[in-house]
């Protein structure tokens, strides 16, 4: 993984590179959210983490109902409690609209479905507040 200060971000080329980058930098781990740029640059990854497998599979399924609707899917894992996702067109190859979209649908989601936090100073797991 990387950081927008490091990578260079590359949009697909049906994008609108105008809009979409206020709307990618609201999303990005510099600053202060936890989306990253991949290395390539061609798309975005993070990890949503919940209490339970019941609650991970609830995220999943939102966001497989969203992926139908925006006819554009993941690539993805699940582990136990933890999701890992990654937006990225292959054709046009690059960052998209629909990948930027569904990142900051996925933030929405994981926040109504009660997301955990890892508190570093405790070492806790804590609800999101975000």
């Amino acid at each position: 993984m990387s950081t927008a200060a490091t990578t260079q971000v590359k949009f697909s080329a049906d994008s609108d590179e105008a809009t979409l980058r206020p709307k990618l930098q609201s999303l990005l781990a510099a600053t202060g959210r936890r989306w990253n740029l991949i290395s390539s640059g061609e798309g975005l990854e993070r990890s949503f983490k919940f209490k339970t497998f019941a609650k991970t599979w609830d995220f999943m399924t939102a966001v497989s109902l969203q992926c139908k609707l925006k006819n554009h899917h993941p690539e993805w894992s699940n582990v136990y409690n933890v999701t890992f996702i990654r937006w990225t067109t292959h054709s046009p190859k690059g960052l998209s609209t629909k990948d930027v979209e569904l990142a900051a649908i996925c933030d929405g989601l994981a926040r109504d479905l009660g997301r955990l936090l890892r508190n570093s100073s405790k070492g806790a797991a804590t609800r999101a507040a975000q």
